[in-house]
C-alpha cells in the first residue's frame, strides 16, 4: 500500500501541489465490483483546502485518473455501519450516499481516521460532520493525538497528520545549519556534538532559572496590583445589584403600560378593519334606488328603458353573487337584503319573460296571417333581418334571464322556436311551391303531347323506329296544342291544382309511364328497339329545360341556405349559445381528479362545445321543420320531371355540402344538406340501375337491321351530359362509379345482342359499336375508361379485320386454288423454278386461269361485294362505309400482290401476267366508290 500512496503522490498529487494524507483501495457494492481509490489530499499553498477524491486506474496511457472530486465541506456524514464488527463497508453521504467496500479493515479504519482528524482541524465548529457506527477507540486516538500535536508544535502538527513525517520550518532550517557549520566535527563525531549541546543546555537552564528567581519582586507586585483590582470588582458589583432592584421595581410597570397600549392598537385596528369590512359589505350589497325603480318599472319598449334595465339586472346580478363570509350571511341586515334581491329577480324575470313572449308570440301571428306573394321569375324568401333588428337590444337581458331563471329562459327559448317554425314553415313551404309552378305548365304540356301522340302512334299504326322520328312527332303536335298552354297559365291556385292532379298519386306526369306507354304501343312490346325510358323522357324534357331546372335548383339553395346561417347567427348571439355561457359542470359533477389538469380542462370544454351544438342544432330544428321535407320534396319532384335532373342536383348540393362541412361540420346546415344530399344520391343511383337494367333487357327486332344500338346512342347522350356537369367537381367519384357499372353493361349487351342478330352479321355490330363507344370516349376524353376506350378500339379494328376478311375471302377463287397448290408443293420441297415442270402446275394450266379473270369480271365482283357491305352498314353513315371499303381494297391487293410474287418466283421468264394491274384495281374501288355516292 505503501508504494501505491507514493506513486499516487507522485503521479496524481503533486502535480497539483497536493498532498496525499490518506489513501484506501475500494470497491462499490453490488454484483459488478470495480475497484478504485479513495484519497484525501491536503493543498500546500495558503490557505489550505482538503479534498477527497476518486482515483481509478487506466489500462492505456496514464496509469491514474480522477473520477470524481468532493470538497471536505460537501461532506455530510460518515457511517461505519457497526462499530462492533469487523467489516469493510462504509458510507460517505456527500449531495447523495456513496456506498464503498475497503479491501481490508484496517484500512477502512485508518481512512476514516484521517478524514476524522481533517474535520476537527480544517472544518468550522458550525459545519459538524457526522460519524456514525465508528468505534470510539479511533476518535479518542485521533483526539488526544491531535491534542499533543497543537501543544507541541502549530502547523507542524496539521501537517503530520499520520506521524512518520514532520517538516522543518524555514527558522528551524537556518538554525540547524548554523549550529552545524560552528560545529565542524558534528558530523565526524556525533558524540562530542551531543555532549557539546548537553552543556549548552545546562547553562541556559541556569540561567533561565537565574532570571527566574529576579523576577520574584515583580511577581509579588502584581500580586497586590491583582488583589486591589478584586476588591475594586466587588464594590462594582455590589453598586450593580443595587441598580438591578431599582430596575426591576420600574419593569413591572413598564410591562403593564406596554400590555395596555398594545391592547389599545388591536382594539383601534378591529375598529378600523370592522369598518372597511362594513363599508364593502354596504357597498355590494347596495342597490340604488334607480335600479330598484327599472326594475319595476322600467319601460321595455323604448331604447332608454332597455339600457336602464340592462344596467339595473346586471346590477342586481353582481350584488346577487357576492361572495359573503357563513358568519356574515346570518346578520338580520344581509339575510333582508338578499331577500329584497331575490323577490326583485324574480319580479323582473316574470316581466322580462312575459314581454318577450309576446313580442315572439306577436310576430309569430302576424307573419303567419300575411299572404306569401309567389314570384315564378324572381324566388326570393321574406327577410326576417328587421326582426332580428329590434330583439338584439335585449340579448343582454337575455343573458341576464339565463344566469337568473334558466328554467323562463328555456321556456323563452321554446316560445321562439314555435313562433318562429309557423313563419318558417309556410314562408318555405310557398317559396318552394313558387319554384315547382315554374315547371308545372312545361309538364302539362309535355302530358298532352305524349297522350297526343300515343293517340297518334295508335290510329295511323305506324312503326317509330328511331327516337329522332318520336321527337318530330311530339315537336309537330306541340304546335297544335299551344293554345293548350294558354288555359295552364292561370291563378297560382289552379296550378296549384293542376300540380296535384299530374303529380300527386297517380304521378301521371311521370315521363318513365309515357315512355313505356310509347314503346308498347311502337313495337308491341315492351323495349322493344332497346332504348331505355330515360332516353324517351329527355326527348320530353329538352336540355334547356333541365338547364332551367338546375339553376332553379340553385336559387332555392342560394335563399334557403342564407335563411338558415342568418338565424343560426341571431339565435347564437340573442340567446347566448357559446361556450362562455354553457354549464360548466361535466356529467356526474365536478369532483373529478382530472378536473384540475389539462386533461379534465380539455374535457371541460369539449363538453360544453358539445352541448353548445345540441341546443343551436335542437332549436334550429324545430324552426327549420319544414325544410328538410320540403327540400327532399322538392328533389323528387325534379325526378319524376326527368331523372337526369339527379345529375345536377347531386353536383350542387353535393358542393353545398362539402361547403357547410368545411366551416362548421355539426351545424344544422350541414346536417339538413347532408340528409337531401343522401336523397339526392338515391335517385342518381336509381337512374344508373335503371339504365344498366335497361341496357341488360334490351333485345332486337327480328325484323330490322342493327346499326348503331339505341342504348349505345343514350350512352354517349348521358356522358356528354354528365361531361358537362361533373367535371372538376366534389362529386366526380360518384360518376366514375357510375360510368363503371354502365360500359361494362353495354360491353356485355353489344356482344350478347351482336350474337343474336339475323339480319346484320354479327362482326359489323361488333364493329359499328365499338367503333361509336371508342369515338365517344376519345372525344370525351374520360380518365376513367382510358382502359375501355383501348379495349373498345381494339374490338372495333379486331372485328372489322375479320369482316373484311370475310367478305372479301377469294375474289379470285381458280387463281387463289391454283396457288394454294403451288405453295403446297414448294412446301414439299419442290424448288420454285422446278414447279412448272409438273403437269398439273404447268405454264400452260396457269394461262388457263389468268385468262378467266378479265379486269371486266373484276369489277363486276367488286360491284357486288360493294353493295353487301353498303347493304350491311346502311343504318350508319358513309364515313363507316368508306373505312370498310378501304379495307377491302388494301385486302384485294395484298392478294393480288401475292400472286404476282409466285408468278415471279415461279414462272419466270414465261411471260404470263394478269390481265389487270394495281393502278386498274386502284380506279376499280375509286369508281365504284364514286357511282353508288351518287
Amino acid at each position: 500500500m505503501t508504494a501505491i500512496k507514493h506513486a499516487l503522490q507522485r503521479d496524481v498529487f503533486t502535480p497539483n501541489d497536493e498532498r496525499l494524507l490518506g489513501v484506501v483501495h475500494v470497491a462499490k457494492t453490488g454484483k459488478k465490483r470495480k475497484s478504485s481509490f479513495l484519497c484525501a489530499s491536503v493543498t500546500t499553498e495558503h490557505p489550505a483546502e482538503v479534498y477527497i477524491c476518486k482515483i481509478k486506474k487506466q489500462e492505456k496511457g496514464e496509469p491514474y485518473k480522477k473520477q470524481k472530486i468532493w470538497h471536505l465541506k460537501e461532506l455530510k456524514a460518515v457511517d461505519g455501519k457497526d462499530p462492533d464488527k469487523d467489516i469493510t463497508e462504509f458510507d460517505l453521504i456527500f449531495d447523495k450516499c456513496f456506498k464503498w467496500a475497503a479491501s481490508s479493515v484496517s484500512e477502512k479504519q485508518t481512512f476514516i481516521s484521517v478524514l476524522w482528524k481533517l474535520c476537527r482541524r480544517y472544518l468550522p465548529k458550525q459545519m459538524k460532520v457526522n460519524f456514525t457506527n465508528i468505534p470510539e477507540s479511533i476518535k479518542e486516538v485521533s483526539v488526544a493525538g491531535t491534542d499533543n500535536q497543537r501543544t507541541a508544535g502549530g502547523s507542524a502538527a496539521g501537517d503530520g497528520v499520520e506521524g512518520d513525517y514532520q517538516a522543518l520550518a524555514s527558522q528551524e532550517e537556518s538554525d540547524l545549519e548554523r549550529m552545524i557549520a560552528e560545529c565542524d566535527y558534528a558530523i565526524s563525531n556525533a558524540e562530542k556534538f551531543s555532549e557539546m549541546l548537553s552543556s549548552n543546555l545546562s547553562v541556559l537552564d541556569s540561567e533561565n532559572i537565574s532570571s527566574i528567581m529576579g523576577s520574584e519582586d515583580q511577581v509579588s507586585e502584581l500580586m497586590t496590583l491583582l488583589d486591589k483590582a478584586l476588591v475594586e470588582v466587588n464594590s462594582i458589583e455590589s453598586r450593580l445589584d443595587a441598580y438591578n432592584d431599582m430596575v426591576q421595581s420600574i419593569s413591572g410597570q413598564m410591562g403593564q403600560m406596554k400590555n395596555q397600549e398594545s391592547f389599545i392598537q388591536i382594539t383601534n385596528k378591529n375598529h378600523v378593519t370592522l369598518l372597511q369590512e362594513l363599508d364593502k359589505l354596504v357597498l355590494q350589497l347596495d342597490l340604488s334606488k334607480g335600479h330598484i325603480k327599472a326594475l319595476n318599472e322600467g319601460d321595455l319598449r323604448v331604447d332608454s328603458g332597455i339600457a336602464a334595465c340592462t344596467s339595473a339586472a346586471e346590477a342586481l346580478q353582481h350584488a346577487m353573487q357576492v361572495e359573503l363570509h357563513p358568519g356574515i350571511c346570518r346578520l338580520q341586515a344581509v339575510v333582508e337584503q338578499q331577500k329584497l334581491f331575490e323577490e326583485l329577480r324574480q319580479k323582473f324575470a316574470k316581466r322580462l319573460y312575459h314581454f318577450l313572449f309576446e313580442l315572439f308570440t306577436k310576430y309569430g301571428n302576424e307573419q303567419s296571417s300575411n299572404n306569401l306573394v309567389r314570384q315564378s321569375d324572381n324566388l326570393k324568401l321574406p327577410k326576417h333581418f328587421a326582426y332580428h333588428r329590434d330583439l338584439l337590444p335585449y340579448k343582454d337581458l337575455t343573458l341576464w334571464l339565463k344566469v337568473a331563471d334558466k328554467t323562463k329562459y328555456m321556456q323563452l327559448c321554446e316560445i321562439y322556436t314555435q313562433s318562429l317554425s309557423k313563419v318558417y314553415s309556410r314562408e318555405i313551404t310557398g317559396f318552394i311551391e313558387s319554384a315547382k309552378q315554374r315547371f308545372i305548365e312545361k309538364a302539362a304540356i309535355s302530358m298532352q303531347v305524349g297522350n297526343a301522340a300515343l293517340e297518334a302512334a295508335s290510329a295511323s299504326n305506324m312503326s317509330l323506329n328511331t327516337i329522332g322520328q318520336e321527337k318530330k312527332l311530339k315537336l309537330g303536335l306541340k304546335k297544335k296544342l299551344g293554345s293548350s298552354s294558354k288555359n295552364l297559365s292561370g291563378s297560382s291556385s289552379s296550378l296549384s291544382k293542376q300540380h296535384k292532379k299530374f303529380l300527386g298519386s297517380t304521378q301521371s306526369l311521370n315521363v318513365k309511364g309515357v315512355g313505356k306507354k310509347l314503346s308498347k304501343v311502337v313495337g308491341g312490346k315492351k323495349n322493344t328497339l332497346g332504348v331505355s325510358t330515360e332516353s324517351l323522357a329527355a326527348s320530353d324534357f329538352e336540355l334547356s329545360d333541365r338547364e332551367k331546372f338546375s339553376s332553379t335548383f340553385r336559387e332555392v339553395l342560394n335563399e334557403l341556405e342564407p335563411a338558415c346561417q342568418d338565424e343560426e347567427a341571431f339565435l347564437v348571439k340573442f340567446f347566448h349559445l357559446n361556450v362562455e355561457t354553457a354549464d360548466t359542470l361535466l356529467p356526474g359533477g365536478s369532483d373529478d381528479e382530472e378536473d384540475d389538469t389539462e386533461q379534465g380542462a380539455a374535457k371541460r370544454k369539449q363538453y360544453q362545445e358539445n352541448q353548445v351544438t345540441k341546443d343551436i342544432r335542437r332549436m334550429m330544428t324545430e324552426i327549420f321543420s319544414v325544410v328538410e321535407k320540403e327540400l327532399i320534396g322538392f328533389v323528387a319532384f325534379g325526378e319524376r320531371l326527368d331523372p337526369l335532373n339527379s345529375l345536377n342536383m347531386l353536383v350542387v348540393i353535393g358542393e353545398r355540402v362539402a361547403n357547410a362541412r368545411q366551416d362548421n361540420d355539426g351545424s344544422f346546415l350541414a346536417k339538413m344538406l347532408g340528409k337531401s344530399l343522401i336523397e339526392v344520391k338515391r335517385s342518381f343511383d336509381n337512374l344508373i340501375k335503371y339504365k344498366v337494367s335497361a341496357v341488360r333487357q334490351a333485345h332486337l327486332s327480328k325484323s330490322k337491321k342493327c346499326g348503331i344500338l339505341p342504348f349505345v346512342i343514350d350512352f354517349e347522350d348521358f356522358a356528354e351530359l354528365a361531361e358537362g356537369i361533373f367535371r372538376d367537381t366534389v362529386r366526380r367519384n360518384d360518376l366514375e362509379k357510375a360510368y363503371k357499372g354502365l360500359i361494362e353493361a353495354v360491353f356485355d349487351a353489344i356482344e350478347r345482342l351482336a350474337a343474336e342478330s339475323q339480319k346484320t352479321p354479327r362482326e359489323v355490330v361488333l364493329f359499328e359499336n365499338y367503333h361509336a363507344l371508342h369515338d365517344c370516349l376519345s372525344r370525351l376524353k374520360i380518365v376513367g375508361l382510358e382502359h375501355e376506350r383501348k379495349e373498345s378500339k381494339a374490338k372495333y379494328n379486331h372485328n372489322l379485320k375479320i369482316y373484311v376478311t370475310t367478305m372479301m375471302g377469294r375474289p379470285l377463287e381458280k387463281l387463289s386454288t391454283f396457288f394454294e397448290g403451288v405453295e403446297e408443293v414448294m412446301a414439299n420441297g419442290v424448288r420454285a423454278e422446278e414447279v412448272s415442270f409438273k403437269l398439273k402446275y404447268s405454264k400452260n394450266e396457269l394461262r388457263k386461269c389468268v385468262k378467266e379473270y378479265s379486269g371486266k369480271d373484276v369489277k363486276k365482283g367488286l360491284e357486288t361485294l360493294y353493295h353487301k357491305i353498303t347493304k350491311h352498314t346502311k343504318e350508319n353513315d358513309n364515313r363507316l362505309l368508306r373505312v370498310v371499303w378501304q379495307y377491302m381494297q388494301d385486302e384485294f391487293l395484298q392478294q393480288y400482290k401475292h400472286f404476282e410474287d409466285l408468278i415471279e418466283k415461279c414462272y419466270s421468264g414465261s411471260g404470263i401476267k394478269l390481265e389487270f394491274t394495281i393502278n386498274d384495281v386502284l380506279q376499280y374501288f375509286t369508281d365504284i366508290a364514286l357511282n353508288q355516292d351518287k
